[in-house]
């Protein structure tokens, strides 16, 4: 049995006290896989439109660094999404914090919306589908971003890696949560893989708004098998979810539709 935390927060201040904390709780419970959700290393995207250059640097800099040696510290892998900047400009990516050991990952598909526009703001550019997978214990974990998941490509890609968990980290707001809970749930059991799904929480008031008007980011983070069910979810404060994946029991999940065999076949017919 293999355990990988979600730890469910808000943006961090620039000091590490409250990572620690809660890395160390992690690491106390057997759990050496720990994933964040989006905007939560770096202020949340529209405070960024407006942040000066060397303020977003900076941030970017001190987390890197202090999730660079906590990984170390504590033996971890943490997943994380960051904002890093390069000759290119400002890009958007997740990291993997592995023992010491730094690892960056462009996202691939970037919101694109009037009041969401990450594609213009990011220098990102992607020409395909490059899926970011890597091992931990008997399992091979792949990772994206919750925009990411609604496209088939990014599925497709994946498939071809033959993943066993997804995670899946959001900054989702608006009151989304069924409509993300229907979507990962049906890419897990058609996928016959396990999702986790790492939300943020806290809020974003538009400059000239109503404090009614702010947009909450509700956590609701949780834990999908591979037959599309909730086995565990947060609620909508700060918390870590503990989630325990059984390889077994994902094999025995996995016989039961047998997706993934009845795609094969279906290619060898074209």
């Amino acid at each position: 049995m293999s355990k990988i935390a979600i730890l469910q927060l808000p943006t961090l201040p620039l000091s590490e006290a409250r990572l620690d904390y809660y890395l160390k709780i992690c690491k106390d419970r057997g759990a050496h896989l720990v994933v964040l959700g989006e905007y939560v290393l770096n202020s949340f995207f529209k405070e960024l439109e407006n942040m000066p250059k060397n303020i977003i640097k900076q941030q970017s800099d001190e987390k890197k660094k202090s999730l660079t040696e906590l990984s170390k510290k504590y033996d971890l892998t943490i997943i994380a999404p960051l904002v890093t900047y390069s000759a290119k400009g400002a890009l958007k990516g997740i990291a993997k914090f592995s023992n010491g050991v730094y690892k960056f990952n462009e996202q691939q598909i970037l919101m694109p919306y009037a009041h969401w526009n990450e594609a213009k703001f990011f220098a990102n550019k992607n020409d395909e589908i490059k899926p970011f997978v890597f091992k931990y214990e008997e399992l091979k974990i792949g990772v994206m971003f919750g925009f990411e998941a609604y496209f088939d490509a990014s599925f497709a890609a994946l498939a071809k890696k033959k993943i066993d968990v997804l995670l899946v980290s959001t900054a989702s707001t608006f009151d989304s949560n069924a409509r993300w809970e229907e979507l990962l749930r049906l890419r897990a059991l058609t996928h016959g893989i396990y999702i986790l799904r790492a939300n943020r929480i806290g809020t974003h008031k538009p400059k000239g708004t109503k404090e009614a008007d702010a947009w909450k980011f509700y956590g609701d983070s949780f834990m999908c098998d591979a037959l599309g069910e909730i086995q565990n979810r947060l609620g909508d404060e700060e918390e870590i979810l503990i989630c325990n994946v059984d390889n077994k029991e994902l094999l025995a999940q996995r016989s039961i539709w047998d997706f993934n065999a009845i795609k094969n076949r279906l290619k060898e017919q074209k």
